[in-house]
């Protein structure tokens, strides 16, 4: 698995999405942003995820009440752990 792992550096701000990932870990990043930055960051993350890929948040982050909702199920855990059915 470690042989096939990318760990790269991103603005989430200003960059654009670069790859199509299985997995993305944001981890208590975005409750440091406005709710429309939020928004911004989310949508990348659901263009740079395939398709049953995997998107782990933060404790105190959601994505119930963004753009990308309909998109996506929260696996039955105590973890922020949504999973991208389209």
């Amino acid at each position: 698995m470690r042989a096939n792992t990318i760990v790269a550096t991103h603005n989430l701000v200003s960059d654009r999405s670069f790859n199509e990932f299985q997995l993305i870990l944001c981890r208590n990043v975005l409750i440091y942003f406005d709710k429309e930055l939020q928004d911004k960051a989310l949508t990348l993350f659901d263009n740079s995820l395939e398709k049953l890929g995997f998107l782990v948040l933060g404790s105190k982050e959601n994505l119930r009440f963004s753009p990308i909702a309909a998109s996506y199920t929260q696996l039955e855990n105590k973890e922020k752990i949504w999973r991208k059915m389209r």
